[in-house]
């Protein structure tokens, strides 16, 4: 572990790791099938910044994103990369996405009428996803005659190629029969375009959980997430993958005293000690991601050692009992990763919240710190909040 320069409470992301996932996904997948890396908000707190560079020297150019701005703010890094809004860009915002050259999900005739006018108000054709709903329910054409008939639309505007369609699994991971319905669903429908002359361009499918078990989906293209962060037991928790973690996080001990049996700890004193006890702070608390929900329920690793969580979580901070553990004020304590024999994951935390692991990971706050590390060495670090 390295000590970050700017917090004593950070994420330390390890770069290696994460291209390791990336070389075994690649190593899975059918060989002509492209990697699209999902990194949207923040890479999924991994540094999507910093993702985006190691993963383009991997080899990968396609990238998904949930938003226009986390759009935008890959385009000024990197100007040869093919970037997707997988989610709604409204109309009034169509015009910074042909300013910068990201493309669009489109599930509307409408919407794609109005930018196929703003690129050629700019002289540009603008390359456009369609997504067709097949079961998520969420957005996309809903395959039948109406949307057959607005992409063969969508397909004659002049200023508009398409570059890609695509669908996403509800239920990939637990209900193998409801997934190949919404694969043929999808396969069944856009070959019914293409018969009709479309070049649909890039076909895509293939989440996490399907791309750990289903070589038939791959297509021309998947779109790993969690696994991409060695993040499967969600998926297959009885399984053991070569696929390795990329993300920790240390806090460094702020306090450290001994209470008498009868204290209590924290707000509400919901915990009372029961002997005399070592209390140690944690300079962490729920605004940094780890939920008041979890109080009294988990456990911090201080010298390779567990020590259980005390009393409510605060905002800013939380206590533990390090009774009979040597330790001293500026130590590290893991509360994410592993310390000897130990390990605090992602999924151990979930279990007691009902929680998903990357649903998890994602809440870690913007005002953490991140080290990366590259070559088992530090590469960089990035404070988000002093660099404002």
């Amino acid at each position: 572990m390295y000590k970050n320069p700017t917090r004593s409470a950070w994420v330390e992301v390890n770069l290696d790791n994460y291209i390791s996932n990336l070389k075994y996904i690649k190593s899975i997948i059918n060989k002509n099938s492209k990697i699209m890396c999902v990194i949207k908000s923040d890479g999924y707190r991994a540094g999507a910044l910093e993702l985006t560079e190691a993963s383009i020297k991997f080899g990968i150019n396609y990238f998904g994103v949930a938003t226009l701005s986390e759009g935008i703010s890959l385009r000024k890094h990197f100007k040869d990369i093919n970037i997707l809004i997988l989610g709604y860009t409204p109309s009034y915002l169509l015009e910074d996405l042909c300013k910068y050259d990201i493309m669009p999900n489109i599930y509307s005739y409408d919407n794609c009428k109005d930018y196929n006018e703003i690129c050629k108000k700019y002289g540009k054709v603008g390359k456009i996803h369609l997504s067709i709903d097949t079961g998520m329910n969420r957005v996309g054409f809903i395959p039948g005659k109406e949307a057959f008939f607005d992409i063969i639309k969508i397909s004659k505007l002049s200023n508009i190629k398409i570059d890609g369609v695509f669908s996403h699994f509800a239920k990939a991971d637990v209900d193998e029969d409801f997934t190949k319905k919404q694969f043929d669903t999808f396969t069944s429908f856009t070959k019914e375009i293409e018969n009709a002359g479309v070049n649909l361009g890039l076909k895509h499918i293939s989440n996490s959980a399907s791309i750990l078990k289903h070589r038939e989906y791959d297509l021309d293209m998947v779109r790993p997430g969690a696994i991409m962060h060695g993040l499967y037991k969600g998926f297959f928790k009885d399984e053991k993958l070569p696929l390795k973690k990329d993300l920790q996080v240390f806090a460094m001990i702020a306090n450290i005293k001994t209470i008498k049996k009868g204290q209590g700890v924290s707000y509400g004193h919901k915990y009372i000690a029961t002997k005399d006890t070592k209390v140690v702070t944690i300079p962490l608390g729920y605004a940094d991601g780890f939920p008041r929900i979890l109080s009294g329920k988990f456990s911090v690793l201080i010298g390779g050692k567990k020590c259980p969580q005390i009393g409510n979580i605060c905002m800013d901070q939380f206590m533990v009992d390090a009774t009979g553990i040597d330790c001293k004020i500026d130590d590290v304590a893991v509360l994410l990763g592993k310390d000897g024999d130990e390990e605090i994951s992602a999924f151990d935390l979930c279990q007691l919240t009902g929680d998903i692991e990357l649903s998890f990971i994602d809440h870690l706050n913007y005002r953490m710190p991140i080290t990366f590390i590259e070559n088992n060495k530090i590469k960089c670090h990035r404070d988000l909040v002093r660099d404002l």
